[in-house]
């Protein structure tokens, strides 16, 4: 009986081992990370110090890894996104729409979901949204 045990458990010790190897091997495969979000100020027309207006709609790009997820915030002011949630596509970036909704400074965020994370600080003023331009006091 003490043999089987002992027998039992050195294959589910070694069966353990090998998948812990797969899982580590896989690793580098699996593991991705954001390093670096760009907001577009588009056709936004600065009269002051910002190029950005509060209540007009601006691009983000977050570059990572393929594949990649990353979730998009703004700490420091209040802004919303469209998608909130961006996949890195093949060619390393993602997008998304951010419509900073208050003035001031804003730090926009892009978490990903493996590890690593990006952000641009942005200055926003006064914005007069004209459709297809912005005009920033």
């Amino acid at each position: 009986m003490i043999r089987s045990r002992t027998s039992a458990f050195a294959t589910l010790t070694t069966a353990l081992a090998a998948i812990a190897a797969a899982l580590v091997l896989a690793a580098p495969n699996a593991s991705a990370f954001v390093w670096r979000v760009d907001v577009s100020p588009g056709l936004a027309v600065g009269l002051g110090t910002s190029q950005y207006g509060s209540g007009c709609s601006y691009t983000v790009t977050v570059q990572g890894w393929s594949g990649d997820h990353a979730w998009l915030y703004d700490t420091g002011g209040f802004g919303t996104f469209n998608p909130q949630t961006v996949t890195i596509g093949s060619d390393g970036r993602g997008t998304s729409t951010w419509t900073p909704h208050t003035t001031g400074w804003h730090r926009v965020w892009a978490d990903s979901y493996y590890g690593g994370a990006g952000s641009d600080w942005i200055n926003v003023g006064t914005g007069i949204n004209l459709g297809s331009a912005c005009v920033v006091l």
